[in-house]
């Protein structure tokens, strides 16, 4: 593994990683890539930076995404592992965009042309295109054949043209609890010039839901900006330590409960990225039970199970106030909102 392992490392280096096993030999015709899950693990990045690296191998051509299997090595003669007419048909075709072959504009063979090619059903040539068209490769009008398209990318392109140089930097105060410093710096249109950079702890909070669809919030007082609001359990995060175990340990600490089972990680985000930097991460616990009486007694002067429905009316009249606590509540407000659709 060239790649080193942490949090630099991008989903080009792993797909350079995989690359040269296919090139080497290591990762055979056929063979499984590993799951994101495990390349998660190995490299010590987020998820969704390793499902990046295996999406543009795909996009490459070298490898094939069999639904319910996983990702597997092609071969270098356009051989596939999947197992079905309409996966083999699509896979040769997102080989040949990959390749080159059918450029971005280029009208598609008819179904008729794919039963003659491939010896497939027209039906099955149908559902090509269908899945094609769902995955973005593939656009219709009405009276006229296919045409190969590119779908949006909204991932990072590796593009680092217009960041923002740093010379250096030099701390003007500093204690356990706040860095204060000043950065030499230059804009990409080439003006240099000092910029205060402020360094705050990392912090971790969770939204804890019960089985009847309500949140457990604190009403409290933060004196820095004079503003009582509801919020959620959460507080900084040790050095060294897990924020997830930040999490649970303050929902033991500041509620008495404990969640069932493990939390679920909803976002890492800087809360004032253009000046401060403060990870924060959000979690959900999806089910808790109560174990004991909280002992932080200086963080809210009540609390409350709220039902998830009366939330949108706590924001809507400034009673919710904080960063994390807003991410987590309209992200719980979205997903149940996807899943009434659904319903």
């Amino acid at each position: 593994m060239s790649a080193t392992r942490g949090s630099r490392t991008g989903y080009r280096d792993i797909a350079k990683d995989l690359r040269v096993q296919i090139e080497n030999g290591d990762l055979r015709t056929g063979d499984a890539l590993p799951s994101e899950e495990k390349l998660k693990e190995q490299y010590g990045v987020a998820r969704d930076t390793a499902h990046r690296a295996l999406v543009l191998l795909q996009d490459e051509g070298l490898v094939d995404s069999v639904k319910g299997r996983g990702r597997f090595v092609r071969g270098a003669d356009g051989t596939s592992p999947v197992v079905t007419e309409r996966e083999r048909v699509v896979a040769e075709l997102r080989g040949r965009i990959a390749s080159g072959r059918l450029a971005m504009g280029a009208q598609y063979p008819s179904e008729s042309d794919l039963h003659k090619e491939f010896g497939i059903s027209r039906k099955t040539a149908g559902q090509v295109f269908k899945e094609l068209e769902a995955a973005g490769l593939a656009s219709s009008t009405q009276g006229a054949r296919r045409t190969v398209t590119v779908p949006a990318s909204f991932h990072d392109d590796g593009d680092r043209s217009t960041a923002w140089k740093v010379f250096g930097e030099k701390p003007i105060y500093e204690n356990q609890w706040v860095t204060v410093s000043k950065a030499d710096i230059q804009t990409p249109d080439g003006e240099r010039f000092e910029h205060h950079k402020v360094y705050l702890p990392a912090a971790a909070m969770t939204a804890m839901l019960d089985d009847q669809n309500r949140v457990f919030m604190m009403w409290r007082h933060r004196f820095v900006s004079d503003t009582w609001n509801w919020e959620l359990p959460g507080g900084l995060i040790d050095d060294g330590e897990d924020p997830a175990v930040t999490a649970e340990r303050e929902i033991l600490e500041e509620t008495g409960y404990r969640p069932k089972g493990e939390l679920e990680h909803v976002a890492s985000f800087e809360p004032m990225i253009g000046t401060v930097t403060s990870p924060h991460h959000v979690y959900v616990a999806r089910g808790v039970e109560y174990v004991t009486a909280p002992t932080e007694v200086n963080e809210s002067q009540r609390t409350a199970w709220v039902p998830l429905s009366e939330v949108p009316a706590l924001i809507q009249r400034g009673e919710v106030a904080n960063s994390g606590t807003l991410v987590a509540l309209l992200h719980l407000l979205a997903t149940q909102e996807g899943n009434s659709r659904k319903v």
